[in-house]
């Protein structure tokens, strides 16, 4: 993006406002209703190109921008300059420290061809998880608010890691990205796929995925004594929650809290109340691991 990209971007927003036959105040109301209310005012400096969209919620209103004036995704994004402020950024950190788990997780990236997962980041994470009669887990599905902190993201990575147990390879069904590549490593500890976004994200932009999974039984037929659902984070997030459900025939003898972040100085086990359901919730937390572990003593 070089010093044109405020003229370009004016020009093919007034282009497409004279071509859709709108008022400045018919977007504003629009946008107003999809909850990202930008004035009138700023939407003409923007058409007159005395400025153009900064910062996070500029960036999202684009989005919706381009779908009331019936444009391509990322007409208008992809035209913005990249300022936008995405405040203190930590280094990415793998928070496994296992050395099977961080050279499998090497492996399957560098056999996806993955873009590397610190591209984004997670804002927020809300996880569902079930169990099942059997006492396995079966689904998990994530609400996740993603951030790309890199100029331009089209793809992402996701995975699923376990120092403990086997990580079986999912069914998945995702809103707002496509699933490209997957792999599972096959030590079974590390699963990864490379999902295209729907929308392409300029740095700063941020976007709602949906990724529900679906776990198949173990491939030999017999029940685990104990299973896990967790979440991990390479950067901080603002809010984690993760919400485990259990059939009423599946009620755990245990359940333990695991732990493993900054302020944790290591990884810790933290006994619970078994109950049919259960949820871990963190703010700026990370990077981390937070995950429960249950079993049967029958």
């Amino acid at each position: 993006m070089g010093d044109e990209s405020p003229t370009a971007f004016a020009q093919a927003f007034s282009a497409a406002i004279t071509a859709r036959q709108v008022s400045l105040s018919w977007l504003h109301r629009r946008l107003r209703d999809r909850a990202n209310p930008i004035s009138v005012a700023t939407l003409s400096y923007w058409r007159a190109g005395e400025r153009h969209p900064e910062g996070l919620r500029s960036l999202t209103a684009l989005e919706d921008i381009e779908q009331l004036l019936g444009l391509d995704p990322g007409a208008l994004l992809h035209l913005v300059g990249t300022r936008t402020r995405l405040g203190a950024l930590a280094p990415a950190q793998n928070p496994f420290t296992e050395t099977q788990v961080a050279e499998a997780s090497e492996e399957t990236l560098r056999l996806l061809d993955a873009p590397p997962i610190e591209l984004t980041r997670a804002l927020s994470a809300h996880v569902v998880s079930t169990v099942d009669e059997n006492g396995m887990l079966r689904s998990r599905t994530a609400h996740v608010l993603i951030q790309a902190v890199a100029p331009f993201v089209h793809e992402m990575t996701y995975a699923l890691m376990s120092a403990e147990n086997i990580v079986r390879r999912p069914r998945s069904t995702l809103r707002g990205a496509t699933l490209i590549r997957e792999h599972l490593h096959e030590s079974e500890h590390v699963y990864a796929c490379v999902l295209r976004l729907d929308r392409p994200l300029l740095i700063g932009a941020t976007t709602m995925l949906e990724i529900s999974m679906e776990v198949p039984p173990p491939s030999t037929g017999a029940l685990l004594v104990e299973d896990e659902t967790a979440a991990f984070v390479m950067r901080p997030i603002r809010n984690l929650l993760l919400w485990t459900r259990f059939h009423p025939d599946a009620v755990p003898d245990w359940i333990h809290e695991f732990e493993r972040s900054p302020a944790t100085d290591g990884l810790v086990s933290t006994a619970l109340t078994p109950l049919d359901s259960i949820h871990l919730s963190r703010r700026d937390f990370g990077p981390g691991i937070l995950g429960l572990r249950w079993g049967y003593d029958r």
